[in-house]
């Protein structure tokens, strides 16, 4: 019996005692037997990811083949070992572009060159659309269909020897990616 009588009054004083609870050095110190204390939570987001540089650029190329032709009437004057009649001369293209479509994640520039072969002895020179390099876009992500890019022209000046009746290369075209 002692002992039931000890354990009841062991049982009454900590009910009796306050109780401290602290959730942390600094915060609110709950002095009673019931009550509630707020903290702040706070979080923050650490980018670790690595997301490395991909480069994915078509190129189509034209079939660059171009016809330099004379047309009119031109008449063979016996007299003066001349031809007379007017005639007209220029350059027609099959295929004189090139289109470059940037798929990477990150933009580009392209820069399009025509050179002409060192051999070919005629004046021939060759000029694009656009100047200078152009900057095409990175891609949209989850949007392969909007990709930047953007399609340059060749033109060809100049004259071709009446004697090359055959394609016969003249120069080299080249993109420049940057």
């Amino acid at each position: 019996m002692k002992k039931l009588l000890a354990i009841i009054l062991a049982i009454t004083l900590l009910c009796a005692v306050n109780v401290t609870v602290s959730a942390a050095p600094g915060s609110d110190v709950i002095t009673t037997g019931t009550g509630s204390a707020d903290i702040d939570v706070n979080a923050r987001y650490v980018d670790a990811a690595t997301t490395p540089d991909v480069y994915s650029v078509d190129v189509e190329w034209g079939a660059m083949e171009f016809t330099y032709s004379s047309a009119g009437a031109r008449v063979w004057d016996p007299a003066t070992h001349t031809y007379t009649g007017a005639t007209t001369t220029g350059w027609s293209a099959s295929g004189n572009t090139v289109k470059v479509t940037n798929h990477s994640n990150k933009g580009v520039t392209a820069a399009f060159a025509f050179t002409k072969l060192g051999t070919i002895t005629e004046s021939i020179a060759g000029s694009f659309d656009y100047s200078g390099a152009l900057t095409l876009a990175a891609g949209e992500e989850g949007s392969p269909g909007t990709a930047a890019n953007v399609t340059a022209t060749l033109t060809l000046t100049g004259a071709l020897d009446s004697s090359r009746t055959a394609l016969t290369k003249v120069g080299t075209v080249t993109v420049t990616l940057g």
